[in-house]
């Protein structure tokens, strides 16, 4: 009995510090980007953004989405493609550390790119430890956590191009730092 005990204390003591040791898995998209960095990258008032979470999944990640509104005052145009609507959607991932999930997470729209079930598009600049340019937007991994980030600005006839998603990234990549540094 003693030793059962004794050895569920060093189990627990283990675990605690594991625990303490791990950054929580929760992120905040709406704390990656800001209002102006996005305002200033598109050349439009941005609204503060609405964090919409899926929080914790079976496998483990923590997902949350930021949506920020492109010109939020603007009234709908009905013959606009997507009725003229603009806006920016950061989705971020934090899965558990050391098991390459994130690299996993990216290698499936690698996947899907060469089924054909998506897009193959160039791949962009360096961003993160891997990045890809998926059709909708940019696909960034780096450490444990990987993003995705579109920028919807419908112009008619005008070819999809990841500029605007490449401006902002290294946005988003500063704040990974420097909360991995905390």
């Amino acid at each position: 009995m003693k030793r059962t005990l004794a050895v569920w204390i060093s189990v627990a003591i283990a675990s605690a510090a594991q625990a303490a040791e791990s950054p929580p898995l929760e992120i905040n998209a709406c704390e990656l980007l800001t209002s102006a960095e996005i305002s200033a990258a598109v050349g439009l008032p941005v609204d503060h953004g609405r964090r919409q979470d899926e929080g914790m999944s079976r496998d483990g990640q923590y997902s949350s989405t930021c949506f920020w509104t492109i010109e939020p005052g603007k009234a709908p145009d009905q013959n606009a493609p997507a009725r003229g609507r603009r806006f920016v959607i950061l989705n971020a991932q934090r899965w558990p550390a050391g098991r390459d999930m994130a690299k996993k997470f990216l290698q499936a729209f690698h996947e899907s790119a060469d089924k054909g079930v998506i897009a193959n598009q160039p791949q962009p600049r360096k961003f993160g430890d891997e990045a890809l340019w998926w059709g909708d937007g940019l696909a960034v991994r780096k450490g444990d956590v990987s993003f995705g980030l579109s920028v919807f600005i419908p112009k008619r006839d005008a070819a999809r191009t990841s500029v605007l998603e490449e401006k902002l990234a290294p946005h988003v990549l500063r704040r990974l730092d420097r909360q991995s540094a905390i």
